[in-house]
């Protein structure tokens, strides 16, 4: 008995691509290296912030996921104001993709991305900027589909505090 193959038609591969590339992009993680950098705590005292520019969301965000500082709508209730700016990224080159695709997800690829996180922080009229480089790794994997650690502000946050707490020693 032959078996004969037909091809299918082309909405069927069309459907099937999209379904593989939907697949794909759910399948990714933050991850924070040092290991040890995962699971800091705040070591100082939180002192209250005003933050004049809390309309950028994102590094809002961040900031609040870092527990560096306790927040206040008011800002004649503390002399420390932050100024936050736009948070830069530097990609890492995306040729290990290659791999993922070729594999379909079962070989996990590493993607080092470069951040820079800058504020600056106004005490009684003087202004001291803070400038901090967060690596942040992202990682393509397909069982990442099943994973909680999605959260980039969560991620940036807990490098903040440490970076933040680095300096300050």
């Amino acid at each position: 008995m032959l078996f004969k193959f037909s091809m299918p038609n082309r909405s069927v591969i069309f459907l099937l691509c999209l379904v593989s590339l939907l697949i794909l992009n759910s399948c990714y993680s933050y991850k924070i290296y040092p290991k040890e950098y995962r699971n800091a705590i705040n070591t100082h005292v939180r002192e209250t912030v005003y933050v004049v520019n809390d309309t950028l969301k994102k590094e809002f965000k961040i900031l609040e996921k870092s527990n560096l500082f306790t927040f206040t709508k008011d800002s004649t209730q503390t002399n420390i104001k932050i100024k936050l700016y736009p948070i830069k990224q530097y990609p890492g080159c995306g040729n290990p993709l290659i791999a993922q695709v070729i594999t379909l997800g079962q070989l996990p690829v590493y993607l080092p991305n470069q951040y820079e996180y800058q504020f600056d922080r106004i005490e009684k009229g003087k202004t001291n900027p803070q400038k901090f480089n967060l690596g942040i790794t992202q990682r393509y994997w397909f069982w990442d589909m099943f994973t909680f650690s999605k959260n980039f502000e969560k991620k940036a946050g807990q490098l903040l505090l440490v970076k933040y707490q680095d300096k300050q020693n």
